[in-house]
């Protein structure tokens, strides 16, 4: 067996979201942030997905603290041959989360019209994190310690997932496939395929001191109060600027 097949064999363990992870201290370490685009490894590729979008205020680069950007080379070193870990997104602007978290509420709300404000906030946090700054409690893409990122092929183009970037639906969880294998139900080929990239991407990271959120298989953080929780670390990141 390859290394892709001996990574696709391995089922995703189950997982669940960080209880109280906005309670664990967490510290400036003053680790810069800093440029994936130029660090000389070409197994790393950027595309800054929301800049692309033209959400206001995204840049047209993607930083990572310094340690994330060399877990993130150690990660693209064991993956299999030809193939590439594509980075869409990691330190944001406060702006840009504010925007993101903003446009998801709306989104709530059209889903769930008998919702209340706070109903819609506890909903949307689901998948985009409450837009916060402070020293303390800084969104963990605020942190430069959280990236969302992907498998691509040789030529550069993203693998299957079975969803897109930031489909926010129950497909997107990481173990979406798996559960329904555990059900028995039957899954098609593409749904096979995405199953086995899930697997070697999410393999890959946590073997590279990453982990994951359990609602969206692109997510992972490395060193925030995420991560602490998961991995009961402690939280080394702030929250600065470029």
């Amino acid at each position: 067996m390859g290394d892709y097949e001996i990574l696709a064999a391995k089922p995703i363990p189950a997982i669940s979201a960080p209880i109280d992870w906005k309670k664990i201290t967490i510290r400036e370490c003053r680790e810069p942030l800093i440029a994936l685009s130029t660090l000389k490894d070409t197994r790393i590729l950027v595309e800054p997905e929301y800049f692309q979008k033209g959400i206001p205020s995204a840049i047209e680069e993607v930083y990572v603290r310094e340690g994330v950007a060399q877990k993130l080379v150690f990660a693209a070193s064991q993956l299999p041959a030809g193939y590439h870990l594509l980075v869409w997104d990691a330190w944001r602007p406060f702006s840009v989360q504010q925007a993101l978290f903003d446009e998801h509420c709306q989104i709530v709300r059209e889903q769930f019209p008998n919702f209340s404000e706070e109903e819609v906030r506890l909903q949307a946090q689901t998948y985009v994190s409450m837009p916060s700054n402070h020293i303390l409690r800084p969104s963990p893409h605020y942190t430069g310690g959280a990236v969302d990122l992907t498998l691509a092929d040789a030529q550069g183009r993203p693998l299957f997932m079975g969803t897109r970037f930031d489909e926010f639906t129950s497909s997107s969880h990481t173990r979406s496939l798996e559960e329904l294998i555990e059900k028995g139900e039957y899954i098609n080929e593409e749904e096979q395929m995405a199953l086995y990239n899930r697997r070697v991407l999410y393999h890959t990271m946590i073997a590279s001191g990453f982990t994951n959120y359990c609602e969206e298989w692109w997510h992972f953080d490395r060193g925030n109060q995420f991560w602490a929780a998961v991995s009961s670390n402690t939280a080394f990141y702030g929250g600065t600027y470029p």
